[in-house]
């Protein structure tokens, strides 16, 4: 019987949890995104000196929070582990109308919260069944 090799679960809301327990400690949930890589295979993990710990992410590994709209091309975002940084407008798409965007100089993805997606959709224009911001159309997976 295989192992399981994960020791870290993160739900899709970016909730962590350490066997099984919930991680609420905010400097702990802080460093586990300062540690957090992702290899060839696309398995994400914490790495902490030569310890190397699986991470299972039940959607998305970063969670848009809040996002502050400058003009239709500066969009900032706000991410669960308490950075902010600049919407890659080119790395944003929907999938099942959740938007989802490239974070991390696009090592990353992030899906967005029901806030954030409140608060882009002020820019956001429906033509045709599309999703616009200005000109730019946005992506559907």
């Amino acid at each position: 019987m295989k192992k399981e090799k994960y020791r870290f679960f993160v739900d899709k809301e970016c909730n962590w949890f350490q066997d099984g327990k919930p991680i609420t400690h905010e400097g702990i949930y802080k460093f586990n995104y300062q540690c957090l890589n992702v290899n060839k295979d696309n398995e994400f993990y914490l790495k902490e000196g030569s310890s190397i710990a699986y991470v299972k992410f039940e959607d998305k590994p970063f969670f848009v929070k809040r996002v502050d709209i400058i003009t239709e091309k500066k969009i900032i975002l706000l991410l669960n582990d308490f950075s902010e940084e600049e919407l890659d407008i080119h790395g944003l798409y929907f999938k099942k109308n959740i938007p989802y965007c490239n974070v991390k100089e696009g090592l990353f993805q992030a899906r967005f919260s029901r806030p954030a997606l409140y608060q882009i959709s002020k820019i956001i224009n429906i033509v045709n069944d599309n999703y616009y911001i200005g000109e730019l159309l946005i992506k559907r997976q």
